[in-house]
């Protein structure tokens, strides 16, 4: 074994040494950068079936089918019931079926599980408290009659509450004046946004809203919203499409890339020196293998599109004025989530039906062969685009 000079030897254990403090202090710094600044899980939405057509996504979360980051916080966590419906629960008033999701107006529909919401009202057994929802409409004092079966009424009849052999429950506002062979049965504050008829509520529920997490800003940016990472401290919007083509569960940042690249190197140019350092002074008799990087040459990732031919065979239409729309309450574009106007464009997927923005369901076709809504598979020709 080679040995040094005693006056050099101090000197080879003095950068030893300081050579692996720095490379433990280097270590540990870089695992505290990386972990805390890692992002929160990409959360796709998510459904109670493949045939619900209701698909959760933030602030709303499903239980054990969305990790917890994917949701606001408990009081919007959604569970599926035997019959694959999402379900709310309200901590005053119990579990509710929710029909539709509008979240660049920050509503929510519920239906009452026995299909008989009225009755919740009579009952009083409707409280929002400890939610963070509140009516999404005002409250209007009605007053419910209880008419013969062949009366003629002004309003629809509650047919939950009715047995059209024998009387008809209806609901009129209570400034309104009672119909012969009626008498009041009851009173009620119920929200609409119609207050002149109480049928909606018979027949769709109940519509309510919620201002916090605030996330309109994103919908108006035509992009979804979520927390920036676990520590659930900051708001920020994704982009759509990386939201529904992202093949891994967490999302990687430039900032996080030039941490993990910039670990690396620190790490290979540090072992680098020690291993120099020990080579030099003497303590290891075998000569080192310099370090090389090697790149692992990985597949470039494809994406599988349509063809500019098959997207402009595709369906147009141009709305008018009057907004003749294909399915007149569907308003909203499922990408942008923009309201339609007039004289825009729209395009129709034939295999489906589901229409958009023409300019933003083409974008997508180029990228994807599949509807944005259902998934359902374009029988187009198809293109292989490198990522």
């Amino acid at each position: 074994m080679h040995l040094l000079p005693k006056k050099y030897l101090a000197y080879c254990v003095y950068f030893t040494m300081s050579t692996l403090q720095f490379l433990i202090t280097f270590l540990l710094l870089f695992f505290f950068i990386h972990h805390n600044g890692a992002s929160a899980p990409i959360c796709r939405e998510s459904s109670c079936s493949s045939d619900s057509p209701l698909y959760t996504r933030f602030p709303f979360r499903l239980q054990n089918l969305q990790p917890s980051i994917c949701g606001y916080s408990e009081s919007f966590d959604l569970s599926c019931n035997n019959q694959n419906e999402a379900i709310l629960t309200l901590p005053s008033s119990g579990d509710f079926i929710v029909k539709t999701i509008d979240y660049t107006g920050q509503n929510v529909w519920i239906t009452d599980l026995n299909s008989c919401f009225p009755r919740l009202f009579l009952d009083h057994g409707l409280s929002l408290n400890g939610s963070p929802f509140s009516y999404a409409n005002d409250l209007v004092n009605f007053t419910l009659l209880n008419c013969s079966s062949s009366a003629e009424t002004p309003y629809p009849p509650i047919s939950c509450l009715s047995n059209n052999e024998q009387y008809v429950i209806t609901a009129v506002p209570s400034d309104s004046t009672v119909p012969p062979s009626c008498s009041v049965f009851s009173t009620a504050l119920v929200p609409l946004r119609d207050p002149r008829d109480w049928s909606i509520i018979d027949l769709y529920g109940v519509e309510l809203a919620w201002e916090e997490p605030d996330c309109r800003f994103c919908g108006r940016l035509g992009k979804f919203c979520g927390f920036e990472n676990a520590k659930r401290s900051k708001l920020i919007c994704f982009d759509i499409y990386k939201y529904y083509n992202s093949d891994n569960d967490t999302a990687t940042t430039s900032e996080i890339a030039i941490i993990t690249c910039l670990g690396v190197l620190g790490l290979i140019f540090t072992t680098a020196t020690f291993l120099r350092l020990m080579r030099t002074c003497g303590w290891v008799q075998q000569p080192i293998v310099e370090l090389s990087t090697i790149t692992n040459q990985q597949p470039p990732a494809v994406k599988k599109g349509l063809d500019d031919a098959t997207i402009e065979s595709y369906p147009k239409i141009q709305l008018g004025q009057s907004w003749e729309l294909p399915k007149p309450n569907d308003n909203t574009c499922p990408i942008c989530l923009g309201t339609y106007k007039s004289k825009e464009t729209l395009r129709t997927i034939p295999e489906c039906n589901h229409y958009f923005h023409s300019n933003c369901i083409d974008e997508w076709l180029r990228r994807n062969a599949t509807c944005p809504l259902c998934r359902s598979p374009s029988e187009g020709n198809k293109v292989i685009i490198e990522a």
